[in-house]
């Protein structure tokens, strides 16, 4: 199930009561501000008639007002689980709750330590929020270091010890074949105009990148060329709010997206260095990252899958390849727009 955009109006619910929950840390501080306007826009993208399968409108007010719908934090959490008697929806609410946390313009251990007493109150071992409420503490080297590669492993379908080993050694660029290098090379060289091939050739001229799988480029073609192509159909340039509102769109897409942007919140939003590239801090729009989801959610095919077959696509025209996945027109990148940062 993709990140907030599908279930049932009761799932649902669960989503913005988590959501509302963690903002509030239990309903201690008010339900105003950015924290607030993140919940908001989730819940109207959430239960949005016509969309996702929706056939009406779903009212949320009574989790949106100054007012708090519930006595205390375990009467939320009971509730929450009466609404998802389901575990892998009880996960999904968490995981929504948690990303208001991750949200914030400074990272916020009040909120994702709500997050986790939410995670053991609906009965859930929830690693992510164990690994970011790590990342948040002092010491944190080694959870950081779990947490991207573990999501690594789940990107690009390489057992987890084998991602460990390639650490170590300062060199996940090796985990991808020769031969897979000089084909993504040569489709990109050989792209016709109008391609997505060639709109990935001006992509790295505009963001002065190495094309992944050149010496010095540290992360495996597998997985870096695929975000980049990420970055093109969804419209996205590559400043730290273009990564972040890109990994919004791959949550919005597939379930497995949300680990990555757990990741890219705390690299780019929150400038906590998890991977190889160096950290950012940006401030995002509240609306851009509802947008950035709704588009997500509707795009038919799973960018996020390791076994997206995306090189056998660089040869054909770019607005046939966006139609035939069903990725919604928007985005912050116009046609002939620049990518860069």
């Amino acid at each position: 199930m993709a990140l907030l955009t599908f279930g049932t109006p009761e799932v649902r619910r669960a989503h913005v009561a988590a959501m509302r929950l963690v903002s509030t840390v239990g309903e201690s501080r008010a339900f105003e501000g950015p924290d607030a306007e993140i919940v908001e826009s989730f819940a109207g993208l959430l239960g949005c008639g016509g969309c996702h399968g929706l056939a009406q409108s779903i009212d949320f007010s009574d989790l949106l007002g100054e007012r708090p719908p519930w006595g205390d934090a375990d009467e939320a959490i009971e509730t929450i689980g009466a609404l998802a008697p389901d575990l892998g929806d009880r996960l999904e609410a968490i995981h929504a709750g948690l990303l208001v946390a991750l949200f914030a313009d400074e990272l916020d251990p009040d909120a994702i330590g709500m997050a986790k007493a939410m995670a053991r109150g609906l009965g859930c071992n929830d690693e992510m929020v164990d690994r970011a409420l790590e990342v948040a503490s002092e010491g944190a080297v080694s959870a950081k270091a779990d947490l991207f590669r573990r999501f690594l492993s789940e990107r690009i379908d390489v057992d987890a010890a084998i991602i460990q080993r390639h650490m170590d050694r300062h060199d996940l660029a090796s985990l991808t074949r020769p031969a897979t290098i000089d084909r993504y090379h040569r489709l990109i060289a050989e792209a016709p105009v109008g391609s997505l091939g060639a709109e990935m050739r001006r992509f790295y001229g505009d963001a002065s990148f190495d094309i992944p799988g050149s010496p010095g480029v540290p992360l495996p073609v597998e997985f870096l060329a695929s975000h980049d192509i990420h970055h093109v159909l969804a419209g996205y340039g590559t400043s730290a709010q273009g990564e972040a509102y890109t990994a919004v769109f791959n949550a919005g897409n597939a379930t497995a997206g949300i680990g990555w942007l757990t990741v890219v919140l705390l690299q780019w939003h929150q400038g906590i260095q998890l991977g190889v590239f160096p950290e950012g801090h940006s401030h995002l729009d509240p609306a851009v990252m509802a947008d950035a989801a709704r588009r997500g959610s509707q795009t038919t095919t799973d960018l996020y899958d390791a076994h997206w077959d995306w090189m056998s696509l660089l040869e054909k025209p770019l607005d046939e390849v966006r139609a035939s996945m069903g990725v919604p027109e928007g985005g912050q990148v116009v046609d002939g727009g620049f990518w860069g940062p």
